[in-house]
C-alpha cells in the first residue's frame, strides 16, 4: 500500500506501516555506520580511536550524525501513537518497561562492560582481563569512573519521554487537542511552514547549549533533550495527523534544496579546515549564531 503522508492511517487498525520500519531499519543500520565512522573521525575523539584519520569517513559523520537519532526518535514517536490506540496506560507503561528499560539494564550489564574495558585497556588505565575489569565496571561514574550506559543512554531518553509525554498525548487523543493539532497544520500549511516546525527545536537548543553543556547523562542533558523530546512528540503528532504530514509533503523540495544547500556548506567547511577548527569559542553567542 503506497502512502503519502507519514501520518496517514491504515483502515485495519492492526496492519503495520511498512514504511515506518523500513525507516526504522535504515536508521538502526546508518547509527551502526556512523559509530565505525567516529573511530576514524579526524575532528572527534571517540571512546577509541584509530592511530590513521580519514577525512572522507570523517565526513560521513559530519553529514548523517545530526540527524539521525532525531529521527529515531521520531520514528519512536510514530510508534506511540498506534500503541497508545490499543492500550491503556498501565498496559502501555508496562509495555515499555519490558521493550525499552529491560533491555537498557540488561544492555548496560553485558554490552557496556566490554566497550568500557577495551577503552581502558587501549588507554593504559588498565592491565589485567576483562573477568578481573567487570567489578571494576561498577566503580565510579563515567568518564571519571566506570559505570556508564554508553550508546543505550537513547534507551533511558526514550523511556523518560515516554512516561513524561504520557498526559500530553492523551490530550492530544481527545476533541480539546485535536483542535490544538489543526490549528498548528494550518499554520505549517504556508510556504514556509516547515520553519514553524523547526523553530522551536532551534531555539530550545541554543539558548540550552551553552547552559548545560553535559550530554548522554539524563538529568542535565536539556539540549539534547530539547531536540529530541521535541521530534519524538512530532512523531506522534504526525502519526495522528495525517493532514500535517500532507502539507509536510507539500513541501519537501523545497526543504530539500535547504538541507542540500546546508549540509554541503558544513561537509566543505569540515574539509577544508574551517570547522570546527575556526569555529567561535564552544557555546558563545558567535558560536550559536553560527549554527
Amino acid at each position: 500500500m503506497r502512502t503519502s503522508a507519514v501520518g496517514e492511517v491504515p483502515r485495519d487498525r492492526d496492519r503495520r506501516l511498512l514504511y515506518v520500519d523500513s525507516m526504522r531499519v535504515y536508521g538502526v543500520l546508518l547509527v551502526l555506520v556512523i559509530h565505525v565512522a567516529e573511530v576514524f573521525n579526524p575532528w572527534d575523539e571517540w571512546h577509541i580511536s584509530n592511530a590513521q584519520r580519514s577525512g572522507i569517513v570523517g565526513e560521513v559523520v559530519v553529514l548523517m550524525a545530526p540527524w539521525i537519532m532525531p529521527l529515531m526518535m521520531l520514528l519512536a514517536g510514530v510508534s506511540t501513537w498506534y500503541s497508545l490506540r490499543r492500550r491503556g496506560n498501565g498496559h502501555y507503561l508496562r509495555e515499555r518497561t519490558v521493550r525499552v528499560f529491560l533491555p537498557l539494564v540488561v544492555g548496560t550489564l553485558l554490552l557496556v562492560p566490554p566497550q568500557v574495558y577495551l577503552e581502558r585497556r587501549m588507554r593504559g588505565q588498565f592491565a589485567g582481563s576483562f573477568v578481573e575489569f567487570y567489578p571494576h565496571f561498577f566503580v565510579g561514574v563515567y568518564p571519571t569512573g566506570n559505570l556508564s550506559w554508553h550508546h543505550l543512554w537513547f534507551l533511558a531518553h526514550l523511556y523518560g519521554y515516554s512516561i513524561l509525554a504520557l498526559p500530553l498525548f492523551r490530550y492530544l487523543q481527545h476533541a480539546r487537542g485535536s483542535r490544538a493539532l489543526r490549528t498548528a497544520a494550518r499554520v505549517s500549511a504556508g510556504p514556509a511552514g516547515l520553519l514553524w516546525l523547526a523553530l522551536p527545536l532551534v531555539v530550545e537548543r541554543s539558548l540550552l547549549w551553552g547552559l548545560f553543556p553535559e550530554r548522554h547523562v539524563l538529568t542535565s542533558d536539556w539540549s539534547n533533550h530539547a531536540l529530541l523530546f521535541v521530534a519524538y512528540v512530532y512523531g506522534f503528532v504526525l502519526a495522528g495527523t495525517p493532514w500535517l504530514g500532507t502539507v509536510i509533503d507539500a513541501q519537501w523540495s523545497r526543504a530539500l534544496v535547504a538541507a542540500t544547500i546546508g549540509s554541503v556548506a558544513i561537509m566543505t567547511g569540515a574539509w577544508v579546515g574551517l570547522l570546527p577548527a575556526r569555529l567561535p569559542p564552544p557555546y558563545s553567542l558567535a558560536y550559536l549564531a553560527f549554527w
